[in-house]
């Protein structure tokens, strides 16, 4: 009896040094030699008699190899970053979400922004800009086509917060209904769906002031992934109204009838630049945007920095051009 427990006291004391041991090879991120130790103290472990200390252990190596699961699934994520993009763009997103809310376009937050250009009505240069942007799936398949019906709803504001006051300069908002149609081409897969929607647009001013900016617009894009590139055309045509009803008739001319985003989605980064223009070669407008972020504090916050230059960055100035530069953070993507 005395040599059973013996040999139990020494096994403990290996075991408890090779546990010791693979949480230094854990410090040092060396993974798979620590996963190999905790794996031999696991058989070493069924063949010795429930003990105390086997308990702590056990529990120990249960609560390590959790950990290097969570770490690898934010590895993977990290690697997948384009494909949970693309999941999000097309609604496939499969975390539990009880209220079926979640992220459309971009969601930031940008301190400082700043205009090269003078702001009409003696605003600063300098103010704040921040977007919410979110959409919520209706219902599906009503003609059997797996098409998805949503509502989504985008808010951008400009907020003079170093002026005195701190007033709102422009506020956009843009309710809209669009169905998403998934595409199953076999020999160009990387075509994943096909988007109609209706887009309202204004920025909720009257007509008092003369300030008063709206207009109706239907539209088709798409969403191409290779790889890591992700490509967003997408095309509109303005819904007409009465000449007097109208507070902005000359708007396609500024902004145009399409647009197009092109991203590029890194591990921890994106890249992303849009594109906009009349195509008129006589009085040719249009915009470029050009977006990045990178993941700093590696927990899906980004950095985030913004140029715009050309018309149409609000409606308030969409028949105006300017160039601006912005950074803060942005949320999600």
């Amino acid at each position: 009896m005395k040599k059973i427990i013996l040999f139990l006291l020494i096994c403990n004391i290996v075991i408890a040094e090779n546990f010791k041991e693979a949480l230094e090879f854990e410090k040092k991120g060396d993974y798979k030699k620590a996963m190999q130790i905790y794996k031999k103290i696991a058989l070493k472990y069924q063949n010795n008699s429930p003990s105390p200390i086997n308990k702590n252990l056990q529990a120990n190596l249960n609560q390590n190899a959790n950990t290097k699961e969570n770490l690898d699934s934010l590895k993977n994520k990290k690697e997948n970053f384009s494909q949970l993009t693309l999941a999000n763009y097309l609604g496939e997103d499969t975390d539990f979400n009880p209220l079926g809310i979640s992220a459309y376009k971009m969601n930031y937050f940008l301190p400082f922004a700043y205009s090269f250009n003078s702001i009409r009505n003696d605003n600063r240069k300098t103010e704040m800009k921040f977007q919410l942007s979110i959409k919520k799936r209706l219902f599906e398949n009503l003609f059997g086509l797996n098409e998805k019906y949503y509502i989504g709803y985008t808010q951008t504001s400009w907020w003079q917060n170093y002026k005195h006051s701190s007033p709102f300069r422009e506020t956009n908002y843009q309710p809209e209904f669009f169905v998403d149609f998934p595409l199953f081409l076999k020999d160009y897969q990387f075509f994943n769906n096909l988007r109609l929607g209706f887009l309202h647009e204004s920025n909720g001013k009257g007509d008092e002031n003369l300030e008063s900016r709206s207009w109706n617009r239907i539209y088709a894009s798409t969403a191409i992934l290779y790889k890591r590139f992700l490509i967003v055309p997408r095309i509109w045509y303005r819904i007409p109204e009465e000449r007097k009803d109208d507070d902005n008739p000359d708007i396609t001319h500024y902004l145009g009838n399409f647009d197009l985003n092109l991203g590029y989605l890194g591990k921890d980064y994106f890249a992303n630049i849009m594109l906009r223009n009349n195509l008129n070669l006589r009085r040719n407008k249009g915009a470029i945007q050009v977006d990045a972020g990178y993941d700093i504090f590696n927990n899906g916050i980004y950095w985030y920095l913004q140029y715009f230059n050309g018309y149409g960055e609000s409606l308030i100035d969409y028949n105006r051009k300017l160039q601006r530069i912005s950074t803060g953070f942005l949320i999600s993507y």
